[in-house]
């Protein structure tokens, strides 16, 4: 063959070679899927603010004091001369994909300054655009659009904050917090603490999901006048929020009865009947801190002794033993409660007062070192959220091809054009013109072979789905049930799949058995959203694209109606959350998380006896749930009691002492002992994604398997879901499956003109959890 005959052949090749890699290997493994959480869009379409608008034009502002966190929910104000908006809204904006979403919302929200909360988003690129339109009409018109901070530092205005970044929201005195990781030396280094200062009730969040992505709140009598100035609604969202999962830190000193006749609300969520105040001997903080200077005596509330748990005891002044920090479980989430104003003068000019609030705070404010990562070269991700969307990505419908066999056929192209055509077409045959007919011959049987191994297996899962045999939803979900306090979430997160492209709807919903559940006399309103989730970057891993905003419909995101309570015949009014009218690609996935809180129903809730001075339970254990527990386990401290293998609903399991019992960081682990006392952990792979039980015990407890150390892997997009700090003296924790999802996901098929009835997705994998926080009781009776 010529050298010009070769080269036609070569550029022919290419061709060829790129229409059957891409036709056969269009998904790949999720660490370099361009699948639903792993892509990004050029920003397009929804508005560009260009220059720092007129004073007369609306502008945007986000988060909290402009600050947010990426695959978080994200709140939208608007600042204007006059309230410019009294109907329903759109807020579009692109998701992690770079698709254009629509977050719809008919409750704008006037708050102080002339500024209105339109609603959350979920910011899924850093810088992403923008837009709020009005419906007039009939059709929606643009008031205001600006884009979402870029990276920087937080300390100096708007900016997103990156996921390994603590954040911190200080109403009041920051109590030195920002100035952690800064150098006089290096001015240009960043705080290891994002913190955000508030100065005024408007810039609160109205809504509980507007502190999703905040690690922790600081409250103490600097911030008297906010949060005096809070409304209900404000109130609501943030009781909600700590007993959802939040943390806060509260000063309790000598202006306790201020800050708490201004704030009753946070009076309710601490287990204080009245306000008492002593005068406290110094030495305790001094001993607590190492401190060589001397401290005055300071004056602070009284600390109840029976609840909560004692992280510093001290003195009064007249010898009195008392508590002086302390830890209270509120639902899932916690305060710490401290008996001095740390932001007084007193405390502000003590060197040591932020050794002591970084030792009462924990390990939020611990420097971690990234460096050390067991998984920066296994995987392209570092959070556990990265390996469990490599988990739900995974679908026996779709054939997976090894790296491996797409060097061979590659090489087998190379080979085709070089030696093999050219040795057996010229030496052999002599005959070059041959080859202009062998090689086409052969690259397009090598394409067609490759599109027929591409096809998708029609064997699996058996019955097809009525909406399409080719779409597939594998389902991560957990419920946590907190019987002490009432409080209650879902966590939803599905990857769907589809080897043809597809328009659907997805509708998200508590079934009949999570419906009863819910207390229904609550005041506590029901709250829903489904949305995207993921973004490409370190978290979840991928890579980033650009064009899909082009080359994909927008979509619409439709929450829940959380005005409308539970009516008395059990029904969640207003808890079905809608993502309508979204595209999925050919041969790809998109990744959906939804959100639900409410109040739990505590009236099947029996306590679990405990033996006087002992980690162990005793008596029978009742099932709590209107639901059969399947592997359900027992955990109480560090040791976890393995249940039978199925508990069927309200049903007693006599003697729980007599079960087997296991140490619980150990199970976690896989941890067995050896000879000569030796024992031995199974090691964390974070390249495996074909457990998808094991991946999710480390996304529940990530703290007590040992955390980062063990996994080498950040716990960071999804930390809330880690309750591994609720495992206290006066509570255990019942962990099980259910044999059917307690959040339930329909879809209806919009890709024909006439829309198919709703069905439920054809699930290939699917995990639904449920953890019930019980309470521990003491007693020397035999119950």
């Amino acid at each position: 063959m010529t050298y010009h005959s070769l080269g036609r052949a070569a550029a022919l090749t290419l061709v060829l070679l790129f229409a059957s890699v891409s036709a056969a290997f269009g998904q790949s493994d999720p660490d370099s899927s361009a699948s639903s959480s792993a892509a990004k869009s050029e920003t397009a379409s929804v508005a560009d603010p260009g220059s720092t608008p007129a004073e007369s034009k609306p502008v945007l502002s986000f988060g909290i004091n402009g600050h947010y966190r990426l695959g978080h929910m994200t709140t939208v104000r608007l600042a204007g001369p006059r309230n410019t908006i009294d109907g329903p809204i759109v807020l579009e904006t692109l998701d992690g994909d770079g698709v254009r979403v629509r977050y719809h919302n008919d409750d704008v929200l006037p708050i102080a300054d002339r500024k209105q909360e339109l609603g959350l988003i979920n910011a899924g690129s850093e810088a992403a655009p923008v837009a709020v339109r009005r419906l007039d009409d009939g059709q929606f018109t643009t008031v205001a659009q600006a884009r979402l901070p870029e990276s920087g530092n937080p300390a100096r205005g708007p900016s997103v904050i990156p996921p390994s970044m603590p954040w911190v929201v200080s109403i009041g005195d920051a109590l030195g917090i920002e100035t952690l990781g800064t150098s006089n030396v290096l001015t240009d280094k960043l705080a290891r603490i994002a913190v955000t200062t508030i100065d005024s009730a408007g810039s609160l969040p109205h809504q509980q999901l507007g502190y999703d992505g905040v690690d922790l709140v600081i409250i103490n009598a600097a911030g008297l006048d906010v949060v005096g100035k809070m409304n209900d609604r404000q109130s609501d969202a943030f009781v909600g929020w700590i007993r959802s999962g939040g943390r806060c830190f509260v000063s309790l000193g000598e202006q306790s009865q201020a800050l708490l006749d201004a704030a009753p609300w946070l009076l309710s969520l601490l287990p204080i009947d009245e306000v008492e105040l002593n005068r406290y001997d110094p030495a305790a903080f001094e001993t607590y801190t190492s401190s060589q200077t001397p401290l005055d005596v300071f004056r602070g509330i009284k600390l109840p002794r029976r609840d909560g748990k004692p992280l510093l005891l001290g003195r009064t002044t007249r010898r009195v033993s008392a508590v002086l920090i302390a830890e209270y479980a509120i639902g899932l989430g916690k305060i710490t409660a401290i008996t001095a104003d740390l932001e007084s003068p007193l405390f502000a000019e003590w060197p040591e007062r932020m050794s002591l609030v970084t030792q009462a705070i924990g390990d939020l404010f611990t420097e971690q070192n990234d460096r050390n990562s067991s998984a920066d070269n296994s995987t392209t991700f570092n959070d556990l959220a990265g390996q469990m969307r490599g988990v739900l990505d995974q679908f026996d419908v779709k054939r997976q091809f090894d790296f491996s066999v797409v060097s061979l056929i590659v090489l087998i192209l190379i080979a085709a054009i070089g030696p093999l055509d050219y040795l057996l077409i010229n030496r052999v045959l002599g005959k070059p013109l041959l080859g202009w007919v062998t090689f086409p011959v052969f690259a397009i049987a090598l394409s067609v072979f490759l599109i027929l191994q591409s096809s998708p297996r029609a064997d699996v899962n058996g019955p097809q789905s009525p909406t399409s045999s080719l779409v597939r939803a594998n389902q991560f979900q957990i419920t946590d049930l907190d019987f002490v306090d009432g409080a209650g979430r879902s966590f939803l997160w599905s990857s769907i799949y589809t080897h043809h492209p597809i328009k659907a709807d997805v509708a998200i919903r508590p079934s009949d058995e999570l419906t009863k559940m819910i207390q229904t006399d609550s005041d506590h309103r029901t709250q829903s959203i489904s949305y995207p989730f993921g973004y490409p970057g370190k978290v979840f891993g991928g890579i980033q694209l650009v064009g899909e905003n082009g080359s994909l419909l927008p979509y619409e995101v439709i929450p829940a109606n959380g005005d409308q309570p539970n009516d008395a015949n059990n029904n969640t009014n207003g808890a079905e959350s809608l993502i309508e009218q979204v595209t999925i690609a050919p041969r790809s996935s998109k990744s959906i998380a939804s959100k639900q809180y409410f109040a739990a129903d505590t009236s099947g809730a029996t306590p679990v006896i405990r033996r006087p001075g002992s980690d162990l339970l005793r008596g029978d254990f009742v099932n709590p749930l209107t639901v059969d527990l399947i592997d359900a386990v027992l955990i109480y401290r560090n040791t976890v009691y393995l249940l039978p293998t199925r508990v069927p609903a309200g049903k007693p399991v006599k003697s729980i002492e007599n079960v087997r019992q296991r140490n619980f960081r150990w199970r976690l682990t896989r941890k067995v002992s050896l000879e000569d006392s030796a024992t031995e952990s199974t090691p964390w792979s974070p390249a495996d994604f074909g457990d998808i039980e094991r991946v999710a015990d480390m996304l529940l407890f990530h703290q007590a398997a040992g955390g980062k150390l063990y996994t080498g892997l950040r716990h960071d997009i999804l930390g809330d879901l880690d309750l591994s700090e609720t495992l206290l003296d006066n509570r255990c924790i019942l962990v099980a499956k259910t044999e059917q999802p307690l959040v339930q996901m329909n879809l209806v098929d919009r890709s024909t003109e006439e829309p198919r009835p709703i069905a439920s997705v054809e699930t290939e994998k699917v995990l639904s959890m449920v953890r019930v926080v019980l309470p521990v009781r003491s007693t020397l009776l035999t119950p």
